[in-house]
């Protein structure tokens, strides 16, 4: 029975009950029957309980209906049989690729039964990857999974958490001296850049408004963000990354305060010694090339200022630098277009919004170590250039002014000299005199 029907019901029966006392009638006025009041009104009580009491679980997002219609054991075994390349566009990666990756998270995945049937790890991975690689809302991925959009979120969290935990150490290693010189050299075979050790750079991750924040987020692109400072080699490959510092923030200040940028500082972090480029030529250190935004040291090359009236000789280290540090940019590029949750603002908290940036980077040194169609991809995502490189170099200007430079700086100042000279005179290459001509870079 409705409750509105047993509401009119007891309704009805006080008021005659009422109105028969008030007028005092002579015939024997028959009394309601309390208890029969009562048994209605703990029937509407127990109802009313009933109804507002929320469900364990919807009937569209139980264990039968996602084994009959959800994506993960229908649409994407269909796939896995029939249609291997729009497999790889789902999850961004082969089915090879897929499974490695299963049987090296699966296991730190996988739940214990205590009332239902867990969600197994391949669907939990898939629900991460898919919700990575299409940047869609959680909601939709949860009717596609069909799993509760809360488990959504949660299941995205934890496996964003183990992606960086079971990966990050082994696609991206501690460096020794080995490692870096390999690097100098497919810097200097690739990039005509010798003595290369990465690019740097930072990337604006925009994410939605924290909550009490105010403008601590808030970057000089008008969004709030956290930031992705990372070093790549010449492949495409993060080697270093620091990931999560308020968007406010320049790349030049994050790697100050960063831990790997402290360790170049205190000269921890295993460089090659300085060896001559070319025979009888000065002593020159292994480097990042950077942009306008970090500060010019031994360890760190950033172009000359922009604002001074430059000679030759300085264009042509502009231009060289300038194509070494694209490697970085376009390492940006592919991560956002091989992971669509960059295109659109992380609406998350910001713990799962660094678990989501540590999981893609350390998935896209995963996919390009392990994928033997890289260059096809790299043709097809790499960016030519970005708006941060106008903007900082409109916004910024020389830090380290010669009445002001210490003997680090003056240090620095000389080395930048020494590679200006190398490519005007024996490290020149044919075309850089055309680009220098056309300020093409």
């Amino acid at each position: 029975m409705d409750s509105n029907i047993l509401l009119a019901i007891i309704g009805i029966r006080l008021k005659k009950w009422r109105k028969a006392k008030q007028t005092l009638q002579h015939r024997k006025i028959r009394k309601p029957n309390i208890l029969k009041l009562i048994a209605l009104w703990r029937l509407l009580v127990e109802r009313e309980e009933k109804e507002s009491r929320r469900i364990w679980v919807r009937p569209i997002f139980t264990q039968s209906r996602r084994y009959l219609q959800g994506a993960s054991d229908n649409l994407v075994k269909e796939m896995e049989l029939q249609d291997q390349e729009m497999f790889y566009n789902y999850c961004r990666m082969s089915t090879e690729m897929f499974y490695q990756l299963l049987s090296i998270v699966g296991p730190f995945l996988e739940k214990q039964i205590v009332v239902r049937d867990p969600i197994p790890a391949r669907t939990r991975l898939l629900v991460c990857l898919r919700y990575l690689a299409s940047g869609d809302s959680m909601a939709s991925i949860s009717y596609a999974f069909r799993i509760g959009v809360n488990t959504v979120s949660k299941i995205v969290s934890e496996t964003c958490e183990v992606l960086w935990n079971c990966l990050h150490e082994s696609v991206m290693p501690p460096m020794n001296k080995e490692d870096w010189l390999k690097i100098a050299e497919e810097f200097e075979r690739k990039w005509n850049f010798p003595h290369c050790i990465g690019a740097i750079d930072g990337k604006h991750v925009v994410i939605q408004a924290p909550p009490h924040s105010g403008s601590v987020y808030y970057n000089y692109k008008g969004a709030h963000s956290i930031s992705l400072l990372a070093v790549s080699d010449a492949n495409y490959c993060f080697t270093l990354v620091d990931i999560g510092a308020e968007g406010r923030q320049s790349d030049g200040g994050i790697f100050a305060n960063s831990k790997f940028g402290q360790r170049f500082e205190r000269n921890e972090i295993n460089l090659p010694q300085p060896s001559e480029i070319e025979p009888s030529g000065p002593l020159l250190p292994y480097v990042l090339v950077a942009d306008e935004a970090f500060a010019l040291k031994q360890y760190m090359m950033r172009p000359y200022p922009r604002s001074y009236r430059l000679t030759r000789q300085k264009k042509i280290l502009n231009y060289r630098l300038s194509r070494a540090r694209r490697v970085i940019e376009s390492a940006f590029g592919i991560l956002a277009a091989r992971w669509r949750i960059y295109r659109r603002p992380i609406i998350s908290s910001i713990s799962t919004a660094v678990k989501i940036v540590q999981a893609t980077t350390c998935l896209h040194n995963f996919i390009i170590k392990n994928e033997n169609k890289l260059q096809n991809f790299q043709r097809r995502y790499t960016r030519t250039g970005t708006d941060d490189e106008t903007s900082i170099g409109g916004a910024l200007q020389e830090i380290n002014n010669a009445g002001q430079a210490n003997a680090h700086t003056r240090l620095a100042s000389r080395i930048r000299d020494d590679f200006a000279s190398y490519f005007e005179h024996g490290g020149a290459v044919p075309w850089q005199w055309q680009k220098v001509l056309n300020n093409d870079f």
